[in-house]
């Protein structure tokens, strides 16, 4: 977004953080995690279809426009040189304010651009647009800024942006997986399994089951989910089992139980074989939804 202001004021302010180098995708997740701290709230993020922009927003009543050119102006001003980046707020009279950095290391210039022409210390409703190198790349970031935007520790990404994300540091690639996982504290975290299960959307862990049951693949991920069902500890577990009985249906599976008996067949009628003597990690937790009770 590009707007027409009357005037531009600048101050100079000695940043308290100096944005250190990275790449941009990795600065602009740290940028949101740490505003999303800092106002104590969590952002929105938005993106239209085949846009390269994405808009990053902050209902919020007020912040210290000094504070923010302290914790963040190095930071905006390292991923500006990169991918274009705006900053917006709005004053009391709401009059639309735009706000950029220039400089690095212990000086850095603060401008407030406006109609008016008056320095705001305070404005509300913080609001970013991010202009990504290509399609793809936006779609990428997007999908990791609502990762962090939900809370999850990683996010679970689709190959098709592998490029992307290395091309970025942002995952170690492993073809294994059914996913690219990236990490939102950057390096492998001791408990990488659970942050990766905790990453997965109810649609990820659909597509999950769908390999198992139409494809008879056995993704790594019902390894980890085992193991986390042995130390009672699974994540989502509502979630795998509504995306089975999901998929279930929609690959027209039927589960039929008789007394100790059971079958699950196919579309065709064809049955599948399952059952306790299996010792695969998808097995064992397809056993554990369709029979709760047992251990």
């Amino acid at each position: 977004m590009r707007f027409r202001y009357n005037q531009t004021i600048e101050r100079t302010i000695c940043p308290k953080t100096v944005a250190v180098a990275n790449s941009p995708a990795w600065l602009i997740i740290c940028l949101i995690k740490s505003l999303n701290d800092w106002l104590g709230l969590p952002h929105r993020v938005f993106y239209r279809h085949g846009d390269r922009q994405l808009k990053i927003g902050y209902e919020v009543l007020s912040f210290p426009t000094d504070e923010l050119a302290e914790n963040f102006g190095s930071l905006v001003s390292k991923i500006d040189q990169t991918w274009p980046l705006e900053v917006f707020g709005i004053a009391d009279s709401g009059e639309l304010i735009g706000i950029s950095f220039a400089g690095d290391g212990d000086s850095l210039v603060m401008r407030q651009q406006s109609v008016s022409g008056v320095w705001f210390d305070e404005l509300r409703d913080l609001y970013l647009t991010l202009l990504l190198p290509d399609i793809k790349a936006a779609r990428c970031l997007f999908d990791l800024l609502r990762a962090v935007e939900d809370g999850r520790p990683a996010a679970a990404m689709e190959w098709e942006y592998a490029d992307f994300l290395e091309q970025q540091h942002l995952a170690c690639i492993d073809r294994t997986l059914s996913f690219c996982y990236v990490y939102f504290e950057q390096d492998c975290p001791d408990d990488a399994p659970l942050a990766c299960l905790l990453s997965l959307t109810l649609e990820q862990k659909q597509k999950l089951w769908l390999l198992f049951l139409e494809k008879r693949i056995f993704p790594p991920e019902f390894e980890w989910l085992w193991d986390t069902l042995v130390n009672q500890c699974a994540p989502n577990w509502i979630e795998w089992t509504l995306s089975l009985f999901s998929v279930l249906e929609q690959l027209n599976i039927q589960f039929i139980c008789r007394g100790s008996q059971f079958e699950l067949l196919d579309g065709l009628g064809k049955r599948l074989y399952f059952g306790v003597d299996h010792t695969g990690a998808a097995e064992q937790v397809l056993m554990k939804i369709l029979f709760p009770l047992n251990q």
